[in-house]
Parts: structure tokens; sequence; C-alpha cells
């Protein structure tokens, strides 16, 4: 029997109230199982694992295995800090990120903001923070370690960390569990922990064979991995002396993508 939804919004009405609570400035809606969409200013209860939505002086919750998706947009602020860390001012970015994340939380973009504040800890020096950034996503959504935005950033920290294990782990689930791009962005890890062993010969070819050539050749469709890829292929061609190829990959990434950040870069 279908649910009754009016019925079920009632029973969720948890106060009405104008005082008590502090809200975030997250304006937008979710849609429901049933199609229903609840619009208000929104936040995430992890406790109840659900999502209250206030409108007026009304507050109702709404299971989160129950919303379909989200009607949220985009922070504005997210653009001006991902130019100020691919601009090479990273630090700058940190605060206005780290409010995004906190207001943001299990609300649709949180992933993407700490992926750019994981970011710009990387970019600073500070591996640490990056890892518990992340990680302050994976408590509450154990699959962004391996699927997602905000998983290859996570990776990198990992390996810049020594926790090669634990990523080689990630790596291979993301492989078998995820999709197009995910398995792209592993392989280009895959180069990473191979280079992170030794940047000499043999160790370009292997992180060419089993990471960044395989992605190039084979990932084409991904165009979110491919960037790195290529600039990563160019260097490893450099360290084995194959100028021609080093060029070539060059001036794809510069002709394909070139605002991309892997296209600055030397």
């Amino acid at each position: 029997m279908k649910r009754n939804l009016y019925t079920e919004l009632m029973a969720a009405v948890v106060v009405m109230t104008t005082v008590g609570l502090t809200w975030g400035q997250v304006a937008g809606a979710i849609v429901t199982d049933e199609g229903k969409e609840l619009k208000g200013e929104i936040r995430f209860k992890a406790r109840e694992k659900a999502y209250a939505i206030k409108t007026g002086n009304m507050e109702v919750e709404w299971p989160a295995n129950r919303v379909q998706e989200f009607n949220i947009s985009r922070p504005k602020e997210m653009d001006a800090a991902e130019q100020q860390i691919f601009g090479g001012n990273p630090a700058a970015a940190i605060p206005t990120l780290e409010k995004i994340v906190t207001v943001y939380t299990m609300l649709k973009w949180d992933e993407e903001a700490t992926r750019l504040l994981a970011s710009a800890y990387l970019r600073s020096g500070d591996t640490e923070k990056a890892l518990r950034a992340c990680d302050s996503i994976i408590k509450t959504k154990p699959e962004a370690a391996y699927l997602g935005v905000m998983a290859p950033i996570y990776w990198e920290a990992l390996i810049k960390a020594n926790r090669t294990t634990k990523v080689e782990d990630l790596l291979l689930k993301a492989i078998k569990e995820g999709d197009r791009e995910a398995s792209a962005f592993a392989l280009i890890r895959r180069g990473d922990i191979v280079l992170a062993a030794g940047e000499n010969a043999d160790n370009a070819k292997k992180a060419l064979r089993d990471g960044y050539l395989r992605v190039t050749l084979l990932y084409g469709e991904c165009k979110a991995a491919l960037p790195e890829a290529l600039y990563k292929s160019a260097k490893c061609f450099d360290r084995l002396g194959q100028t021609g190829r080093s060029d070539a990959a060059r001036s794809q990434l510069k002709s394909e993508f070139p605002n991309s950040e892997w296209a600055r870069k030397p």
C-alpha cells in the first residue's frame, strides 16, 4: 500500500519554534523517494541519519535513506577558492573551504568542497590535515574513500603519507566497484605509487605501463582524469629521454585541456 506522505510529514515534525536552533545557510530542496520536493533551509543530522528541513517556524526530519536527490546550488565561493588553489595561493582558500565543508555536510557539495580543501592542504604542505579533512567525510560516507570526486585526492594524500598498503586496497576496490572514471584515477595513483618508490628510469617505465599511459590510451572518454595522465606521461617520457613522445603528450594536453591546472604546469 502506498504510504501517506502527509501523515509521515506530520509525524516527522520535530519542533515548531523560533528559538534554540542554529542553522547553516543552505537553502534548497530535497526530493523524497515518493517524488515530493521539501524546500527550506537544510542540514544533516548525523546521529539521526536524517535531514532536517526548516520552513518558517516549522522543522521536519526526513530519513537520509529516503532522499532521492538534492536541488541545492553550488556554493559560489568555491569558484574563487579553486582559483586561489591552482593559482598558487592555496592557503588563502582554506578558511572559505573549511566553512563550506562544515555547512554543507552531506548536502551534495561536501565531497567536492573537501576535495578542494584537501588539495589546498596538500599544496600548503600539510598532508595530515588533508587526510583528516577527507576522513571527516568518510566517517559518514565510507564509499567516498574509493568512489566519487574526493577519492583521488584522498589517495594522493595517503601516498604522500606513505600509507601504501591502505591506498592499494582502495585502488583495487575502486577498479572493482567503480565506474570508468574511478578506474582511470585509480590507475593514475598506481603510477604515483611506483614513482614514490624512486623516480628512476625503471620506475618511469612501470608507472607508464601500469598507470599513466594506460589511461591516455584506453580511457580517452574520461576527461576529468586525462589531463593528469597526459602530464604525468610526459614527465615519465622526459625521464626516459623520449622527447618526441613527451612533446606529443604535452601538445595533446595543451590543445585539448588548455584551462586545466596540468596544462599550466612546466
